[in-house]
């Protein structure tokens, strides 16, 4: 029973769904206390319509991460698995053909529907943006018929799009008005500028498996250095965010916070960078990442018991 567990924990793929929960539960937190200021308006909710939000964020994340998984098999067999935000990729069980051909229509069939039922019961605005970041973020990334991952540019603004549309879904869950300007175009640059090195360092790999991402066309070098004018102007958007005082001071926190830390990842990037890799230790920028997210969930949770 735990080797069969085992191959579906190494597909979830937790600290990669962690990275994209945030803007979810940001935009949940941030869209409670607008409502509450009279500054956007509601929508019905209640705790049940929050627990299947978060149902159908883990049932897309899986079907996302397991499509990535399914055809990233060529890239991931040769991958040394060296400074993943998650593990070894190349002991993934569809690498190491533990995933069965039913077992796989099963588990994309769960997920897939999972995902747009319970987006559906939450409520129709919600479901579209929902949806909406799985199809980007999965369909259109993974699958061999679009395979946005391994085209350039079009890979690293394919991820940053998604993340802004789990941000909108997260507003969407308590409201009908969209999030403010400041934190979607700050939100932006702030996921592309963090899936840069990712990018990079898969290079090596993806060459050998026929992939044209931007890191492989760009190369390593140019595509790290890309981060200097996409962190200039991350933070120019932080700091139109933190000076705009009708903003939500949840979102004018973050975006505060976001300055520093797109600084401080581009400054650490460049002096990791040892070809062929960013020799990064994930942790550093996930538990932060984590204990953030831990603080806009309990704030999420106080307002809607308040």
């Amino acid at each position: 029973m735990r080797k069969y567990l085992s191959k579906y924990a190494r597909l979830f793929r937790l600290k990669t769904m962690l990275i994209y929960l945030f803007p979810l539960v940001l935009a949940l937190s941030a869209g409670l206390d607008m409502i509450q200021d009279g500054t956007a308006k509601a929508v019905e909710h209640s705790w049940v319509t929050v627990l299947f939000a978060y149902i159908a964020f883990f049932m897309g994340s899986f079907f996302s991460s397991s499509l990535n998984c399914y055809v990233d098999v060529q890239a991931d067999k040769v991958h040394d698995g060296l400074y993943k935000a998650d593990k070894d990729i190349s002991q993934q069980p569809f690498v190491t053909g533990e995933m069965g051909k039913i077992e796989t229509v099963l588990l994309f069939t769960i997920t897939g529907v999972g995902c747009v039922v319970f987006s559906l019961l939450v409520n129709f605005r919600f479901a579209a943006f929902m949806i909406g970041a799985v199809l980007l973020l999965g369909v259109l990334y993974s699958h061999p018929w679009f395979s946005f991952k391994s085209k350039p540019v079009l890979d690293i603004v394919t991820n940053a799009t998604g993340a802004v549309l789990i941000l909108c879904a997260g507003m969407a869950i308590v409201s009908s008005d969209l999030p403010p300007i400041q934190p979607v175009v700050f939100g932006w640059l702030f996921a592309a500028n963090m899936y840069m090195p990712s990018v990079a360092n898969d290079a090596p790999f993806d060459e050998v498996a026929g992939y044209r991402t931007s890191g492989v066309v760009f190369g390593q070098k140019r595509l790290i250095n890309a981060m200097i004018p996409t962190t200039v102007l991350c933070a120019a958007a932080g700091i139109w965010a933190v000076l705009s005082p009708s903003l939500n001071w949840q979102y004018r926190l973050f975006n505060g916070l976001g300055i520093f830390g797109a600084i401080g990842f581009t400054v650490l990037m460049f002096a990791l960078y040892h070809p062929p890799h960013i020799e990064l230790n994930t942790n550093l920028i996930i538990y932060p990442l984590a204990l953030l997210l831990l603080f806009y969930f309990v704030l999420s949770i106080y307002e809607l018991a308040t």
